[in-house]
């Protein structure tokens, strides 16, 4: 960018305002002074590393002091492994390129999410690659559907004590599993309500979350209604089949499916 005639602040705030900021999350001291020293190297005008930290808790604390665009994250770290990094958002608001000495089951769940990884030890070629792939993606505004696939491929069926990712208008809502009371459709997305009295709208169709969430724990008793079976308080038969929830709610069971709720509810 040429600044004529243009004081050097005003020039220095417009190109800031251009720059990728990166946090850099890696346990081995070498391998993130390595990454910085390249960044500052070859990418000084296109990416500013705003800090780098050595765990997965430290990184929480960076990125919501920084709000980074892009996350270089280590999987394999000694208290928690990269990936568990996103139970601590309830939504995912950067995107992440992910950095590992080994190729793992680990690289097997991010190539099934398409996102992108480099081998350490990272060389020049690699991590161009990937900072050209982050751009394009963030133009396309696609990061976060990857996000979603892969704690889908992590963890495709969690249990009633893990948190699924929920799909929203914004980003991506990390739920956990035995908050969620009952799901209702609304055309194609989804209202959920939780036992906090907060409704989250998905924007997927309630089918998704019939097959995402654990069968063991929820049962589809109408074409609108997904109920977590935990939250069911009464069953009521006397006019026509319905269901009363903990808060008092009251659903509908569909006549069809009423026999195999009856036995997902009493075990028989």
């Amino acid at each position: 960018m040429n600044c004529i005639d243009t004081s050097d602040y005003i020039c220095i705030s417009i190109m800031s305002r251009q720059m990728i900021s990166a946090i850099i999350i890696d346990d081995e001291q070498h391998a993130r002074y390595t990454l910085e020293a390249m960044l500052d190297r070859y990418f000084l005008n296109k990416v500013k590393v705003v800090e780098s930290v050595e765990s997965v808790k430290e990184g929480v604390f960076a990125i919501q002091k920084h709000h980074p665009d892009l996350v270089f994250l280590d999987i394999e770290m000694p208290e928690e492994n990269g990936f568990k990094l996103f139970d601590y958002f309830d939504q995912i608001p950067f995107s992440v390129i992910f950095v590992t000495a080994y190729q793992n089951f680990a690289i097997d769940a991010v190539k099934v999410a398409a996102l992108d990884y480099i081998l350490k030890p990272v060389n020049y070629v690699d991590l161009q690659a990937a900072i050209t792939l982050y751009e394009k993606r963030k133009a396309k505004g696609i990061s976060q559907e990857h996000i979603e696939k892969l704690l889908n491929s992590l963890n495709p069926l969690p249990d009633s004590k893990g948190k699924v990712a929920l799909p929203t208008f914004t980003g991506y809502q990390l739920e956990k599993v035995n908050s969620i009371m009952y799901c209702e459709a609304d055309q194609n997305y989804t209202k959920i309500y939780t036992n906090r009295s907060e409704l989250i709208l998905v924007s997927k169709p309630i089918s998704f979350l019939e097959e995402t969430l654990p069968a063991d724990t929820f049962f589809r008793i109408h074409k609108s209604y997904l109920v977590n079976l935990n939250f069911i308080k009464s069953y009521n038969r006397t006019e026509g089949f319905q269901v009363v929830l903990d808060d008092g709610t009251i659903l509908d069971v569909a006549t069809r499916r009423n026999q195999d709720f009856l036995k997902a509810l009493t075990g028989k």
